[in-house]
């Protein structure tokens, strides 16, 4: 992994009420409230979804395009699940929508959140050599990552363990990911598709069946959207732009600095590097972004 590459950290999705889905992944999938908004100037809430990752249901004021199949979705996040019947059961106990997938042999099952974002659920692969799936098994014979002062993750879903992106072409997209934003290359299956490290226990999923989608003009005009958590913000960003990838937004927030970027597809990723600890700035007091960071500090280099 890069110098610059930690982890999977958001997955953002924009949508008119954010409320059901948000209280949807807390209710049904189980996985922690870490904060909500519910004001006139904003609405959203925030779960956590496993290491340092979440979820984030945003009050954009515009419905989210309906989908048919997996392939129509922009994101799809798996869900590691370590006893898949009981997960399976009580989504399908919530009336969550089966989507089907196009794909052959798919071992995972795909449903609809409240509001029609897409998400998956899948077993481990026993005895998987790929480096996440190895990170994946040691944390979760360890004893799987906590947060101080937060309720855990269920006993049966450890983390997202999948980031699914459907393009038009998975193998003319290798070069960006690989060498542009900096992932490690995990499998290429040709024609199926091809798998990279998106850093601890997460992999980068391009399969074939998606379209080439318009660069937008801000990032809100993406309802479904994924940032990478990172360091050394500056440097990254030089290192973007030397390669000329478009970027979509350039956003200095009180916790630290978040680009969009546009892949050459049109698919919409995100790179972020919160503040460190400051006893003094409230904003820095994030139990996912302390942890984060001592982690990251405290990785073997």
């Amino acid at each position: 992994m890069s110098d610059y590459i930690q982890c999977l950290g958001w997955i953002v999705r924009r949508t008119e009420d954010p409320m059901p889905p948000g209280e949807f992944y807390r209710d049904v999938l189980g996985l922690p409230e870490v904060r909500r908004r519910d004001t006139d100037r904003a609405r959203n809430i925030m779960v956590w979804s496993g290491m340092y990752s979440d979820i984030e249901t945003m009050w954009q004021g515009k419905p989210h395009p309906p989908v048919k199949t997996i392939e129509d979705a922009a994101v799809v996040p798996i869900f590691r699940v370590r006893d898949f019947d009981s997960v399976h059961a009580r989504i399908v106990a919530a009336d969550a929508p089966s989507i089907p997938s196009n794909a052959p042999a798919d071992d995972t099952a795909y449903f609809a959140d409240p509001d029609g974002f897409i998400f998956g659920i899948r077993a481990p692969t026993p005895g998987s050599d790929l480096a996440p799936d190895i990170e994946a098994e040691k944390v979760w014979q360890d004893g799987v990552v906590t947060l101080p002062d937060t309720p855990p993750m269920p006993s049966d879903i450890q983390d997202i363990g999948w980031l699914r992106l459907h393009v038009a072409d998975p193998q003319g997209l290798v070069p960006f990911y690989c060498r542009t934003v900096g992932l490690d290359l995990l499998e290429n299956n040709g024609d199926a598709g091809v798998s990279m490290h998106l850093g601890g226990t997460t992999s980068l999923e391009l399969k074939p069946g998606g379209v080439v989608r318009p660069v937008p003009n801000d990032r809100k005009d993406v309802p479904d959207v994924w940032i990478l958590r990172g360091y050394n913000f500056d440097s990254y960003v030089e290192k973007m732009s030397a390669a000329n990838v478009t970027l979509v937004n350039e956003l200095k927030l009180g916790a630290g600095s978040l680009n969009y970027y546009a892949d050459p597809e049109g698919n919409v990723f995100g790179f972020q590097e919160r503040k460190a600890y400051n006893p003094d700035d409230p904003l820095t007091h994030r139990i996912e972004d302390r942890a984060a960071r001592t982690a990251w500090d405290a990785r073997d280099l």
